[in-house]
């Protein structure tokens, strides 16, 4: 047998004798005739090598004692989470073929947006996106598409009726209204969730006209229960499903009228979770409207990234959030208006209904101890129901001290807070917990305590109370309904005569209470005299550490 190392085997003599006397024209025709043959030979024994290997993998000890559907049935089980897990359709031909029979693998690798962001829409490759959708066959799968969503969607007609998640970016121009009418005639009777993006750097004349737009009848769109927004494109009345549930909206960064956004809220009457990012508070509301209501809200969820404190206020006043609604309102910049405006609480206007019927108030003011300045310091309010253990209603405001005209003290931050509840009838309980460092004053706390006239019950923790129980000593008969004191305070020790001094004079006035607990300085405790002092005025006392205070309700 010759060394195939020195080189190509020589050519058989047949094939020399075919060439031996010809003139050069015949022997470049003989030569291309021979090569032709040879060519062919090799494909076949391609295909001979392909079959054998098959055969060959099929003996594999794996193989052999699996038949293939359960070989399928491992496929399915398979969560792809990236491009490279397409390789396993290069371990042999039977696990290329049965992948490709698995539509769950395949319904996967569409779901993965940094697979399909780079997949070719046109061509009939093994590995095309219009490939993908096609083993996905017969189930139902999810679809994130960039720039030309409403060409390839036209490219898939016997799929798109599959889609139960769609993600497209819309373009916004002058054929905005044509394209939204073309998607919307498409026929997707399992989509259940959009999400809809739009990049702009002007935003066109009339686009938010709300007469050039339709609400849909939904026929086509029959399950569609979530809508997302992201950018400058506003959720007109085009995209106004009777079956919609659930609104997210990131409003982008432009300042037209939010007129388009309402008349969607009016005609979406069903919604249940509306969350909003508005990153440009400029937006106006019209105002000559009626209040949209919204009575199966369950959740309602408000960013403002930019220190407007009256878009919130504003909003509600127009936009009907029903008291089992839970609440979430956060101000990432501040709020250049008094905090008492944050939100709309007045009988004489149409306030927040959540504040009629929160029985527990908690206030938390911190600040981030690594920044020196006031930027970090952050203000939170939660309001509970009875018998439920999440608030019905959260305000957040970062930079709570800061104003358009100057900086606040934290004192005048929270009595400013504290108008917000003066309306609220069945408010009974009250939770403060203050930093290090954050004093209240007497005139703050008076205005703090007389915003909540049904008080029954006060935790504080703060870093000094004499402030406090002053303000409770000198008006013995105010807050009549109080019960219950909890007060923990670092300088517990120079305030014990204080806190006798004040329980005294409520118990004179006929205002006893009923309970209270103190936790002071650990180096001296209540000295035993006054302990029996308390005693003999309230029904119980108790004295604990900060550590078993802070888990007291």
């Amino acid at each position: 047998m010759a060394d195939s190392s020195c080189g190509p085997r020589p050519l058989p003599p047949d094939d020399l004798a075919l060439l031996s006397g010809l003139q050069p024209h015949d022997v470049r025709k003989v030569a291309e005739s021979k090569i032709q043959a040879y060519r062919a030979m090799i494909e076949d024994i391609n295909g001979y090598i392909i079959q054998l290997s098959t055969i060959q993998n099929t003996t594999v000890p794996l193989h052999a004692s699996l038949p293939p559907e359960i070989l399928m049935h491992v496929f399915r089980h398979i969560l792809p989470t990236g491009p490279s897990d397409l390789r396993l359709t290069h371990v042999c031909k039977l696990w290329r073929d049965l992948i490709f029979r698995t539509p769950e693998f395949w319904v996967d690798m569409l779901a993965i947006s940094a697979v399909t962001a780079h997949l070719d829409h046109n061509t009939d490759s093994p590995l095309s996106f219009p490939s993908f959708v096609v083993r996905s066959s017969p189930l139902p799968f999810e679809l994130d598409l960039h720039r030309g969503a409403l060409d390839f969607l036209r490219t898939i007609p016997s799929h798109v009726s599959r889609i139960h998640s769609l993600s497209l970016h819309l373009p916004l121009g002058s054929d905005y209204a044509a394209y939204l009418t073309a998607l919307f005639n498409l026929d997707m009777p399992l989509l259940e969730t959009m999400r809809c993006s739009t990049y702009a750097t002007a935003w066109p004349i009339g686009l938010t006209d709300s007469t050039t737009h339709r609400v849909p009848d939904g026929q086509k769109f029959p399950r569609l229960r979530k809508l997302a927004f992201c950018g400058p494109g506003l959720p007109t009345r085009a995209f106004a499903f009777p079956s919609l549930r659930e609104l997210k909206f990131d409003d982008g960064m432009f300042s037209e009228p939010l007129g388009p956004l309402m008349d969607f809220l009016e005609s979406c009457a069903q919604l249940e979770v509306l969350e909003m990012n508005i990153q440009s508070p400029a937006r106006q509301f019209r105002t000559e409207r009626d209040a949209v209501s919204l009575p199966h809200l369950k959740i309602f969820s408000l960013l403002l990234d930019a220190p407007e404190g009256l878009w919130a206020y504003d909003f509600l006043e127009q936009v009907i959030v029903p008291a089992t609604a839970q609440m979430n309102i956060t101000w990432l910049a501040g709020s250049d208006h008094p905090l008492r405006y944050l939100i709309p609480t007045s009988p004489l206007s149409l306030s927040v209904e959540a504040i009629q019927v929160i029985h527990t108030l908690t206030i938390r003011f911190n600040y981030d101890r690594t920044v020196r300045d006031d930027s970090k310091w952050i203000l939170s309010v939660n309001g509970f129901v009875p018998s439920h253990s999440q608030p019905y209603l959260k305000l957040t405001i970062h930079c709570p001290c800061w104003t358009l005209e100057e900086d606040v003290r934290p004192s005048d931050a929270l009595s400013d807070l504290s108008g917000l509840f003066t309306c609220a009838p069945s408010l009974q309980k009250v939770k403060l917990r203050l930093d290090h460092g954050i004093t209240v004053t007497p005139d703050h706390w008076f205005v703090i305590l007389n915003s909540f006239p049904s008080l029954s019950s006060l935790t504080v923790r703060i870093g000094s109370c004499r402030s406090l129980l002053t303000v409770l000593r000198r008006n013995p008969t105010r807050w009549p309904a109080l019960r219950r004191l909890s007060i923990s305070c670092r300088n517990g020790s120079g305030v014990h005569e204080c806190l006798l001094s004040a329980i005294e004079r409520r118990a004179r006035e006929g205002s006893r209470l009923e309970y209270i607990a103190f936790s002071g300085s650990p180096r001296r405790r209540l000295s035993e005299h006054r302990m029996r002092r308390l005693e003999g005025l309230v029904d119980e006392v108790t004295t604990v550490n900060e550590v078993e205070f802070c888990g007291m309700h």
